[in-house]
């Protein structure tokens, strides 16, 4: 490195190669975490700092636009080097997270709350069979067996003893400003954040919080109004063989009279349900079955500012702690953790281009409680 002038760009790359592999060499001397959120910080500044001549990559080697604020392009506290620093002292925490799959496909992450076998996650991503993944690659079956939708959490139970928990953080949330971390049942973290802000309540959007059951048909043709007019495209409507012009005369056996009692017919069920319908079709009944599906997600004004994909339930929270941490909407539903390693809340949305909501530790310990005793009264 040069003792003259700024850093070029090949020596600050250069830097960040070395100064985590210096810090962790020194962990045991007791510097910790604490010296690599030093870094990190210095880091920040440096890099908000206004472009100095010469000090810009190649065109070729620049992220592109479209890119800047996702996971895995290099932005300083995302690279490799500065994860896997974090190893140690997120261990325990990532020890208690899980991966959650529910219709055979990834959907979110998971927190263990108890050594039981009590999970939380997030709830409205939940449809068909589930199961847990832990980080020792064991996979197990997994039922919920409480929801709380006003935090769109959901405590899951699967047949375990003596897991290891979640270490809460205890007294109020990280300050802004403050690292987290979001853990995985690896080794290094999925990616690592600043708090943005303090806690914020935020409001719901317009419509039902829980998505009802989609058939993606627009209603309006012929004297009662039970006719179609158009049909969306890769639809439940469309792969079940409904065209426009047909006309909906029963749903499930029950004849349907108006466009309005179709509309909450259908609304009335859940995602993946399945209605049997008969429509009349050119002089002729014809009998089909349709599969619902969740509804496309609503869009939000600042979704314009690009980035994403965003969680379709991402509003309607009485309090979040939000990070800068660009999380995949899957990545949600397990734990943000702090520079001491310990939880400070569970991932519950991704919401903006670089915001994502976390539900406070507080909160959500309280709700598992509740969940928890609701489980237990219930049972015969």
């Amino acid at each position: 490195m040069s003792g003259k002038g700024p850093l070029s760009l090949r020596e600050r790359v250069r830097v960040r190669a070395i100064v985590p592999t210096v810090l962790r060499g020194n962990e045991r001397a007791g510097l910790k975490i604490t010296g690599l959120v030093l870094w990190l910080a210095c880091w920040t500044l440096w890099a908000g700092r206004p472009a100095l001549a010469g000090d810009e990559p190649a065109p070729r080697d620049r992220p592109r636009d479209r890119d800047r604020g996702r996971v895995g392009v290099p932005n300083g506290k995302n690279e490799r080097g500065v994860k896997s620093a974090f190893q140690e002292v997120l261990s325990p925490a990532s020890s208690a997270t899980v991966l959650v799959r529910a219709g055979g496909q990834d959907v979110a992450l998971g927190a263990v709350v108890d050594p039981g076998g009590y999970l939380v996650t997030k709830a409205s991503v939940l449809e068909g069979k589930i199961m847990c993944r832990f980080k020792d690659g064991t996979e197990k079956d997994a039922k919920i067996v409480g929801e709380d939708e006003r935090h769109d959490l959901a405590l899951l139970r699967v047949d375990a003893a003596n897991l290891t928990v979640v270490p809460w953080r205890e007294g109020p949330p990280p300050p802004p400003g403050s690292f987290v971390a979001t853990t995985a049942p690896a080794d290094e973290p999925v990616a690592l954040g600043v708090v943005s802000t303090g806690l914020r309540q935020i409001p719901a959007a317009r419509g039902p919080r829980r998505p009802r059951g989609w058939l993606g048909i627009e209603l309006g043709g012929g004297e009662s109004g039970t006719g179609l007019v158009d049909v969306a495209d890769h639809s439940p409507a469309a792969k079940a063989g409904l065209h426009v012009g047909d006309e909906i005369r029963k749903i499930d056996g029950n004849a349907v009279k108006s466009a309005d009692e179709i509309v909450s017919t259908v609304g009335g069920h859940a995602p993946l349900d399945t209605l049997h319908l008969l429509v009349h079709r050119q002089d002729k009944d014809v009998e089909l079955s349709a599969t619902l599906a969740r509804p496309r997600p609503e869009r939000f004004p600042q979704d314009e500012w690009g980035g994403g994909p965003f969680s379709e339930r991402r509003a309607g929270f009485p309090a979040v702690l939000p990070h800068d941490t660009p999380l995949r909407p899957k990545d949600c539903g397990g734990p943000l953790v702090d520079t001491d390693g310990r939880v400070v809340g569970i991932n519950i949305a991704r919401a903006l281009r670089v915001t994502t909501y976390a539900l406070p530790a507080d909160d959500v310990r309280q709700v598992v409680g509740q969940l928890r005793r609701k489980s237990q009264a219930a049972k015969p």
